[in-house]
């Protein structure tokens, strides 16, 4: 019966607006709106309209978790579109699972491939660290050598890279 439903479908959108990652949420927004206009052109999914709430998560892990329950319990959005910044990630996802609302992230930690969050929280559309740097290790050693220098954050994504990358290399 919820399919055959015509009220609005309602996504939320976890979004660095402001703080370290506000030029990603620039773009994330913007690519969410066109996006939105050619669902709803088009008829929406099923005939059902699309709406999307975005709220500012600050890049911040604990304003993240605060910005989920919001979406979910004040906006009553049926899935929310999650954040790039791992730490937002891993602050904003146990409230996902604690409302068991789907939480679509753009993380490309490992983190969420191995299963250290929860059941609710997905990563449909970007591959993980693990994964990428085990494809590319070897393209890498063969056109650039064994002798590299990466720069990355000290954080989740970055120590993966490290991590994950080393390992591929041996």
């Amino acid at each position: 019966t919820w399919a055959q439903s015509a009220a609005p479908i309602k996504l939320g959108f976890q979004l660095h607006r402001t703080g370290i990652g506000a030029a990603y949420g620039h773009w994330y927004e913007r690519t969410a709106q066109a996006a939105l206009k050619v669902l709803n052109d088009g008829g929406g999914i099923n005939g059902r309209p699309i709406e999307i709430v975005f709220e500012d998560d600050g890049t911040d892990p604990a304003r993240g978790a605060e910005v989920v329950d919001k979406l979910a319990s004040q906006h009553g959005c049926d899935a929310i579109f999650g954040p790039l910044f791992s730490h937002v990630v891993i602050g904003s996802a146990p409230r996902a699972g604690e409302l068991k609302v789907p939480y679509l992230v753009c993380s490309e930690g490992y983190h969420v491939a191995s299963g250290m969050l929860n059941r609710w929280t997905l990563q449909p559309g970007i591959t993980d660290v693990r994964a990428q740097v085990s494809s590319m290790a070897p393209w890498v050693t063969q056109n650039l050598g064994k002798k590299s220098t990466m720069v990355f954050p000290v954080f989740a994504f970055g120590c993966e890279h490290r991590d994950f990358f080393t390992e591929a290399v041996k």
